[in-house]
């Protein structure tokens, strides 16, 4: 079994959430993956996510995610939170996260607003991944508007800049492989989002499979070693949304 490592800020819920997405398109490559995080309690802002697999490399997945189909389902729906389908290593990948369970409305994970529609999402992004790294694709960025606002580091707002960038039509830094990963990631890893604040997710520091991880991060158990963070969903301008930068929990067990 070979291990892949990604380097990640636990900080960051857009890595942790992409760091998830690695895993759901390594399990669909290797029914046997398994990952964890790897923390340095030295520095707060340093970890790896570690991906053991047989022959699971980042670069090859990057490399597949950009010429994947997307296909938009339920037209009904309207264009801004409309489900799409990835196909992926001969599975459709369906990802509609952003909505309730009756795909009547959004919940509070859906920060795009506007005229911007999930088919723009996902047609800007995915030719922007960078499949020329592994370990420092999340440090990969582009110059688009393109966002589903999951990594706090392409949060700005007319305070930041003095102006806004969106009334000039310009182009803001985003991390293309984040935004994609995460909004893989967000499907199975769906964390309790009922309120804004002190959203909860754990890295959990023992190897598991998709399917038990997709329960460690939300419930990390006693005797499976973790650390937990909390993030808010908070305003960028007047109709847009971000993931903030996570507070460290410790070992915080609680939803």
């Amino acid at each position: 079994m070979n291990n892949t490592r990604v380097c990640m800020d636990p900080r960051n819920p857009g890595q942790f959430f992409a760091c998830c997405g690695l895993l759901e398109l390594a399990t669909l490559e290797e029914p046997f993956a398994v990952a964890a995080f790897e923390v340095d309690e030295k520095r707060p802002r340093v970890a790896e996510f570690v991906v053991t697999a047989n022959s699971f490399n980042i670069e090859g997945t990057v490399s597949r995610l950009r010429s994947a189909r997307v296909q938009y389902i339920h037209e009904e729906i309207e264009p801004s939170i409309r489900p799409a389908t990835i196909s992926y290593n001969g599975a459709d990948l369906v990802i509609d996260w952003w909505l309730d369970v009756f795909r009547e409305k959004a919940v509070n994970l859906k920060c795009w607003a506007g005229q911007v529609t999930t088919k723009n999402l996902f047609s800007e992004l995915l030719p922007l991944m960078d499949e020329s790294v592994s370990a420092d694709l999340f440090r990969r960025w582009a110059l688009t508007k393109a966002k589903f606002g999951v990594d706090p580091r392409s949060a700005w707002s007319a305070l930041d800049f003095g102006f806004s960038p969106n009334e000039h039509g310009m182009d803001a830094a985003t991390f293309p492989a984040v935004e994609i990963l995460a909004a893989i990631g967000l499907q199975g890893f769906r964390p309790e989002a009922e309120r804004r604040e002190g959203v909860f997710y754990g890295l959990w520091q023992t190897p598991l499979p998709a399917a038990v991880a997709r329960v460690a991060f939300r419930r990390p158990w006693e005797g499976l070693p973790h650390r937990g963070y909390r993030f808010s969903i908070a305003r960028r301008g007047q109709s847009y949304k971000y993931f903030t930068f996570a507070e460290d929990n410790g070992k915080d067990r609680t939803q």
